[in-house]
């Protein structure tokens, strides 16, 4: 603690901790995708054949994937360099932590076998990836002469993860590559066609949206290399012909800050929480079909387009539209960022010497709420802050009590 140190003294009724930190480890990680990847299991159905055998379906038996037999644990290597500070009488502390973290021999899929081999290529330790990201956590707590006690503290965090390492010597997209962050969204620039001319004029589509008879209202992909044609090229980095990298899944900038006071047995705390910046890809996960109907994700399936609401969201209604809208694209690129009041309590304690005639020690009243409150961009319906799509949305909830201690 650099703030004990005699040279230091002359700031001693500011500063009250100052104290650089720097931490390494190396750990083995088998935490991966699989709970058990070097075991092989085979799947195994009751009564799901899809033939009959004397008037039942029977049980069926599936054969196990490849294992590889030199899979092994992750080796993680992490390295801290953090900051930890207090002024005013420490009233104001906070703390900064700087992080990367190499994971070697990382567990990814195999390279590609030949359709002859029958099986997929085995997970084996054949990546490389590197994360980076802060930390900060800030907090001020303080009594005023009143008897008020009040305190706020803030926390935010960042992180990446990018692919040093893997061999896809073509460099193709649709797998791990040198230089891939993790989380990359790889799509097409789109909009909706508004006229007859805007289809005569348009380049070939005909590779994204399965070469369907367009009409106004249906979606235009756009031709950003100029060829005449829009497509993935060879699906590499290289050569991706439109496609380009238009988002990221991975949640960044997380933040937090609550607030909390007491004054005279009245207690109030409040809590946020948020995410800064998260792209959403729809319609994806989202989204209901009815036959061979365009994908409609539900909460906006009424803001599809018509001439007279040229300016929806949604492609004109079609019965043969959803391997256009089911590519990735800006037009269903959603800003999944959310600020969300997580809980809010208020509560009064009785004062002690009214209680005790009781025989109660402590008695107070309270009221929370959760979810109350939610900043997003994204339609009705769907939860910003849910990794799974199929999840449960948060529910808002509202409670009295009493708490009662004799």
């Amino acid at each position: 603690n650099v703030a004990h140190e005699s040279f230091m003294q002359p700031f001693n009724d500011v500063l009250g901790t100052l104290k650089l930190r720097g931490s390494y480890a190396s750990l083995g990680n088998q935490n991966t995708n699989d709970i058990y990847p070097f075991f092989p299991s085979m799947g195994l159905g009751m009564g799901n054949g899809s033939w009959l055998l004397n008037s039942k379906r029977p049980n069926t038996a599936n054969p196990p994937a490849p294992i590889s037999p030199l899979l092994t644990w992750e080796k993680v290597t992490s390295y801290d360099l953090g900051l930890d500070f207090g002024l005013f009488g420490n009233r104001l502390v906070g703390t900064f932590d700087y992080f990367w973290r190499n994971t070697n021999n990382m567990v990814a899929p195999g390279e590609e076998l030949p359709n002859t081999a029958g099986v997929s290529s085995p997970y084996t330790n054949n990546a490389k990836m590197r994360t980076k990201g802060w930390e900060l956590s800030v907090s001020w707590r303080d009594k005023l002469s009143n008897g008020l006690g009040y305190g706020a503290t803030l926390v935010m965090s960042d992180a990446m993860s990018t692919i040093l390492s893997y061999p896809n010597e073509t460099n193709n997209i649709s797998k791990y590559y040198r230089g891939r962050k993790l989380g990359e969204i790889w799509g097409y620039e789109s909009r909706l066609f508004q006229s007859a001319d805007e289809i005569a004029q348009a380049p070939d589509q005909s590779k994204l949206d399965g070469a369907i008879d367009k009409k106004p209202g249906d979606i235009q992909f756009i031709d950003l290399n100029h060829d005449g044609v829009v497509d993935y090229g060879k699906n590499t980095v290289d050569d991706s012909g439109d496609k380009k990298i238009i988002g990221n899944e991975n949640a960044r900038f997380r933040y937090g800050f609550n607030v909390s006071a007491d004054w005279k047995g009245f207690d109030l705390g409040i809590f946020f929480q948020g995410v800064g910046k998260r792209d959403l890809r729809l319609p994806g996960s989202f989204t209901w079909q009815y036959g061979s109907e365009w994908q409609v994700p539900m909460a906006a399936a009424n803001d599809y387009w018509t001439e007279n609401n040229r300016g929806a969201w949604l492609p004109v209604a079609r019965f043969n539209g959803n391997t256009a809208i089911n590519q990735a694209q800006t037009l269903y690129l959603l800003n999944a960022a959310y600020l969300r009041l997580k809980s809010l309590s208020f509560g009064y304690t009785l004062p002690v010497k009214l209680t005790q005639n009781w025989g109660i020690q402590k008695c107070r009243i309270y009221f929370t709420g959760e979810n109350i409150l939610t900043l997003k961009h994204t339609p009705e319906g769907f939860d910003p802050e849910l990794n799974n799509p199929y999840d449960y949305p948060q529910q808002k909830s509202f409670s009295v009590g009493i708490n009662v201690v004799f």
